[in-house]
């Protein structure tokens, strides 16, 4: 049993999780000079700097839900999902130098709010940017997912590989779960040859059987890679888009 002023083991985890990725997508960032921010990132659409504005608007949500958390008090991740948008491309426009400093400053303002946080407010009730009702335990892990993610979207030296692989894991877990029984994705069991194994799709349809590691399934699940790594009997099934 937890007593009052701790944490529990999995809130420590992720908090731990959190903290990796944190210095993972640093580590990503200082490999790469202001010249090379202008360019694509590895998500569709979007520059590097797209991928460090979205970052950093990230952690300044996060820290409202941490309030709302605490204090009990409704503080919305973002006014709006059209106001979202808006400030990542506003913040895509700004000076290199200037953005990157942002989202290093921002990640450090969240590391000390996760520091401040009391105990008794982790299990305070927020809704996530979706609308999804949670509590404050979960911001930890919408951290963890965002830069470790992201740290490879900048395009840098890493690869979805170099993900940690109990993040990794848990990442296949959530993906698979939010596939699971959507009839516009297919039918398919996938078998991670150093993991679980997960049914998405309609329950009771046949099912693709795809195999691969947790790494390379996850990539896949979460659009992060074609799937030339898995082995699947014919062609590989088609997902819908992750949300």
């Amino acid at each position: 049993m937890t007593e009052p002023g701790e944490i529990d083991e999995d809130l420590a985890t992720r908090l731990g999780w959190m903290r990796t990725g944190t210095a993972f997508f640093a580590a990503q960032l200082a490999e790469l000079d202001d010249v090379a921010l202008l360019e694509p990132s590895r998500l569709p659409g979007w520059t590097r700097r797209h991928v460090l504005s979205h970052i950093a608007n990230n952690a300044v949500g996060l820290m409202n839900l941490l309030e709302w958390a605490r204090t009990g008090i409704e503080t919305p991740m973002y006014p709006s999902r059209e106001a979202r948008v808006a400030d990542i491309e506003a913040g895509s426009q700004r000076a290199a130098a200037q953005l990157r400093a942002e989202v290093l400053a921002s990640a450090d303002r969240l590391a000390s709010a996760v520091d401040a946080m009391p105990a008794s407010g982790w299990d305070g009730p927020i809704r996530s940017g979706l609308g999804r009702a949670s509590t404050g335990a979960e911001v930890p892990w919408m951290r963890t997912r965002e830069v470790w993610v992201h740290g490879v979207d900048l395009g840098g030296e890493a690869t979805f590989a170099d993900v940690d692989r109990p993040v990794a894991a848990a990442l296949l877990d959530e993906a698979a779960r939010s596939f699971a029984g959507r009839a516009d994705c297919p039918a398919v069991r996938l078998i991670a040859s150093d993991g679980d194994s997960f049914g998405i799709g309609p329950m009771g349809s046949p099912a693709t059987e795809v195999g691969g590691t947790v790494h390379s399934l996850a990539a896949w699940l979460l659009g992060r890679s074609d799937g030339a790594d898995l082995e699947a009997l014919g062609l590989l099934p088609v997902l819908p888009t992750w949300l």
